[in-house]
């Protein structure tokens, strides 16, 4: 089915491009901060596909919500260097008001929230359950010298990272370790397998429609990825076409094309 993908990518109907958008805007005015965390510097291309964009987005977020704890914790530094005790009721208050506007990522069956997926599980529970910890050897190196504690948060956390406020995304459905994610900005569906990499996207409405309708997306797209899913080419075409998401002109196309192979 790649090559129908890439077809009606080919001839999505003309819009705001991704490069115009919030997220793209984000990535550009803080790609180099991809370099404070060399692992996921490849990603510092303003070339790169929309999805990888907002992989990298993930990655700045977290770095900068690692900035917002650590000068959150400065004061604390300072009594903890006068030999002073720390309050550590007053501690967790005051990062979880620095926080509140940060965002992060909950899984369903865990308790704490991962405000950066680039660090593990235990490390994130560290810095909002036992954050005094961070001020004191071994883990007070994690301000500056953290490369070697850095994770594939993509790998670890897998699809279910992207369904979080680190991305716009909107999860749809879930079948076989593959999730089914919904872009409204871009009109995309995006397949993002368990080690949270795209295995494929499909983009609707093509250049053909005039006057397309972008109401009930929800409702319209289900077919389409149900279809998909079930490995049936025929059906997800049919379910594109009867939802109005592709124009008769592009099913001509399409099934012209079929033909030639």
């Amino acid at each position: 089915m790649k090559h129908l993908f890439d077809l009606l990518e080919s001839n999505k109907k003309h819009r705001t491009p991704f490069f115009k958008s919030d997220e793209y805007s984000f990535f550009f005015s803080n790609r180099g901060l991809l370099n404070k965390v060399p692992r996921f510097s490849f990603l510092d291309d303003p070339r790169e596909s929309d999805f990888d964009i907002m992989r990298a987005n993930i990655i700045i977020h977290s770095y900068l919500n690692k900035v917002a704890f650590e000068d959150e914790m400065v004061n604390f530094e300072n009594y903890a260097s006068r030999g002073e005790s720390i309050d550590h009721v007053k501690m967790i208050q005051a990062l979880r008001e620095r926080m509140v506007d940060c965002p992060y990522f909950k899984e369903e069956n865990e308790k704490d929230k991962v405000y950066i997926p680039f660090f593990s599980r235990s490390l994130n529970a560290l810095y909002f359950r036992e954050p005094e910890k961070l001020l004191v050897p071994p883990y007070n190196s994690l301000k500056d010298q953290f490369a070697d504690s850095v994770i594939d948060p993509f790998d670890v956390y897998g699809a279910e990272l992207y369904n979080s406020n680190f991305t716009r995304l909107l999860k749809v459905k879930t079948v076989n370790n593959v999730t089914a994610y919904f872009h409204y900005d871009t009109y995309t569906i995006y397949f993002i397998n368990d080690q949270g990499r795209l295995d494929n996207k499909i983009v609707l409405f093509d250049r053909y429609m005039k006057r397309p309708s972008y109401s009930h997306m929800l409702d319209r797209i289900s077919p389409v990825i149900d279809a998909y899913f079930n490995n049936d080419r025929a059906a997800l075409i049919n379910a594109l076409h009867d939802q109005d998401l592709i124009s008769s002109r592009m099913l001509y196309r399409i099934h012209k094309r079929s033909k030639k192979k």
